[in-house]
This record gives C-alpha cells, sequence and structure tokens, in this order.
C-alpha cells in the first residue's frame, strides 16, 4: 500500500498549479529525485520558484507558498529566489541552484 505523504504526478501538478495561481513566479523548475525518476516512499519535491525581482522577501514568499499547499500530502522542499539573484548564483558549484539548471525540468515559464 502506498502512504499517502508518497509524491505522485497528481499531487505534482497539483502543487505546480497552486503555486502559480499564489505566487505568479516567473519560472518553475523542479529537480532532485522526482525528475530523475528515482523517487522512494520517504523522497520529497524539490521545487526552485524564481520570482520577480519585486519580491522583497523571498523567505516570507516561501511562507505563503507553503501555506497554499496545505493539504496536498507530500512532503515538498521549496527553494524562492528572485530572478536577479539566480542569474547571479545559478552557475556557481556547489549551490543547489546549478543542480536546478543542469538536472532540472523547467514546469513553468511566465510568457
Amino acid at each position: 500500500m502506498t502512504p499517502p505523504w508518497t509524491v505522485t504526478p497528481d499531487k505534482v501538478q497539483a502543487a505546480i498549479k497552486r503555486i502559480v495561481e499564489t505566487s505568479r513566479p516567473r519560472k518553475l523548475i523542479l529537480f532532485g529525485s522526482f525528475v530523475r525518476k528515482q523517487t522512494t516512499r520517504n523522497s520529497d519535491l524539490d521545487i526552485l520558484v524564481i520570482t520577480g525581482n519585486d519580491v522583497d522577501d523571498p523567505r516570507r514568499e516561501s511562507v505563503r507558498i507553503r501555506r497554499a499547499l496545505r493539504g496536498i500530502s507530500m512532503s515538498m522542499d521549496i527553494l524562492v529566489i528572485t530572478e536577479r539573484k539566480f542569474a547571479e548564483l545559478s552557475n556557481r558549484p556547489g549551490l543547489i541552484y546549478r543542480e536546478a539548471v543542469r538536472h532540472g525540468e523547467v514546469v513553468y515559464q511566465a510568457a
């Protein structure tokens, strides 16, 4: 029997939809075990939320997003960063942003 907190494609799509509706990000990138198709019963969903530069406090935005995701029963690791900061850090070795760029999957991009 599958535990109720398991990461599933339906839950992932629901999370993407809520994040887009709540945060209006510039881009969403999924990365980690879900994208590699190596999830286990204890996996989480890794989501990079790239916001516009008008977001003053990425931590506060992360809290807003987490609140919007209540009711979706899976563990999620949500990283929020502005476009400007992402451009600065996305190619730095050793940072998670680089892994997201290299091995992640863009699931939403604002027009």
